[in-house]
């Protein structure tokens, strides 16, 4: 996760009289006498170039000029021209964003998460700080910034979920930090171009004081009753009583709405699948006894045959009944809809459960699969997790152990003192 600190910024070459030139002996090491302040001054594209060191302490300045005049010498020596207030974060943002979707080693899902984080950037910024980020030089972005800039999208930035109406208000600490890394792989590439000789922040794992939040620790996955669980769903299936009894055209739809809703639910959390996945399955993926799911959450997401439990065959037979009455037949798409988050909600607060997402039906499967005794290994594979069940362990661990204490509790020695 990042933090920033700050390295340099430029500054108007200042009268002889209150400063300290070459302090001890460091030559291009200037010294405010007044406010014991340091500063770097070296040559750039044949001129001479004061910059702020940000620091009273000579050991700390010391350094930073150091790496100034460092970063200087080795974009002289490489040959790339010094570029230094040409360009503009439009073009760096531009120029970036085609790099990287150029990258034969990024996968999809990596480029369009990288080419958000760059719209989330230049959609914000002017709600930050009242101007676009476009015209901006790129050595005029400061530390300061990009963590005013980091803070404002965690607790002010407005925002619509894909697929909703309602706006929301502040981004989480994970797309937060995304877009922060996204903008700070933009002025490194601008570094490498000549157009900023250091990077104004770094990233670290560790989050500085009045910084971002940290993600919060992973979450323990544990559900109501099998009872309540149905509930939730026979709430999907269940339309509005109020309707004009002269508006059936309206009501048909709504029922095979909330059919089709209900039925993409059940197939998620009786599957595993991701949402993705289960709106991409087809009639042809069915086996005798399995279910063949093909992964679309990233090029390296693994196809896998899943096992059809028992609530996954009497689904399977209902979705194949319902279609028969409706004179379709059993190919293509099983699915006619791409998502039932909205109906998903609003069952769940009707049956009284906390909130559920579609990921949440793919964790009711783990966690499921896992109180019923199946090893997390093969819950793993039949998740699709090309990481061998290190995930799972991860996410489902705890579920291990209390289902191995609640056995070990039965175990029982009849008579014995």
């Amino acid at each position: 996760m990042p933090s920033m600190n700050s390295t340099a910024e430029v500054v108007a070459i200042p009268a002889t009289g209150t400063w300290e030139w070459n302090v001890n002996c460091v030559s291009g090491l200037v010294r405010h006498r007044e406010s014991g302040r340091y500063y770097s001054r070296y040559q750039l594209n044949r001129k001479r170039t004061m910059k702020a060191l940000h620091t009273d302490d000579f050991n700390k300045a010391k350094l930073k000029h150091a790496e100034l005049v460092a970063s200087a010498e080795r974009q002289r020596q490489s040959g790339v021209s010094v570029n230094v207030g040409k360009g503009t974060m439009g073009d760096l943002l531009l120029l970036a964003e085609e790099k990287h979707s150029d990258n034969s080693e990024f996968s999809h899902r990596t480029k369009e998460s990288f080419a958000g984080s760059i719209e989330r950037i230049r959609r914000h910024w002017f709600d930050c700080f009242g101007r676009a980020i476009d015209p901006m030089k790129p050595d005029k972005i400061t530390a300061d910034m990009a963590e005013k800039f980091a803070n404002f999208l965690h607790s002010r930035a407005q925002w619509r979920r894909h697929n909703t109406k309602a706006h929301r208000k502040g981004y989480g600490a994970v797309t937060v930090n995304m877009t922060i890394e996204a903008l700070h792989r933009v002025l490194r590439f601008g570094k490498t171009r000549g157009y900023l000789l250091a990077v104004p922040f770094e990233l670290k794992s560790e989050l500085g004081d009045g910084s971002i939040r940290k993600a919060e620790p992973r979450k323990k996955h544990s559900f109501p009753s099998a009872e309540k669980i149905a509930a939730v769903f026979t709430q999907m299936r269940t339309i509005r009583d109020d309707l004009p009894e002269n508006q059936n055209d309206l009501r048909e739809y709504l029922v095979r709405r909330a059919a089709e809703s209900a039925d993409l639910a059940e197939f998620m959390a009786y599957s595993g699948a991701r949402v993705q996945e289960a709106v991409a399955w087809t009639w042809e993926d069915e086996r005798e006894k399995m279910i063949f799911i093909r992964g679309t959450k990233t090029e390296n997401s693994r196809d896998r045959e899943v096992p059809k439990i028992a609530a996954m065959v009497d689904l399977l037979k209902r979705m194949k009944a319902r279609r028969a009455d409706e004179g379709r037949e059993l190919n293509g798409p099983a699915f006619a809809i791409k998502q039932c988050r909205e109906a998903l909600e609003s069952a769940c607060k009707r049956a009284g459960v906390a909130r559920w997402t579609h990921h949440t039906l793919r964790h009711l499967f783990a966690t499921r699969c896992i109180e019923a005794g199946v090893d997390i290994p093969t819950v793993s594979r039949w998740l699709g997790h090309a990481d061998g069940g290190t995930l799972a362990m991860q996410t489902y661990g705890h579920l291990r152990q209390e289902h191995s204490l609640a056995q070990a509790a039965k175990v029982s020695f009849g008579g014995a003192a």
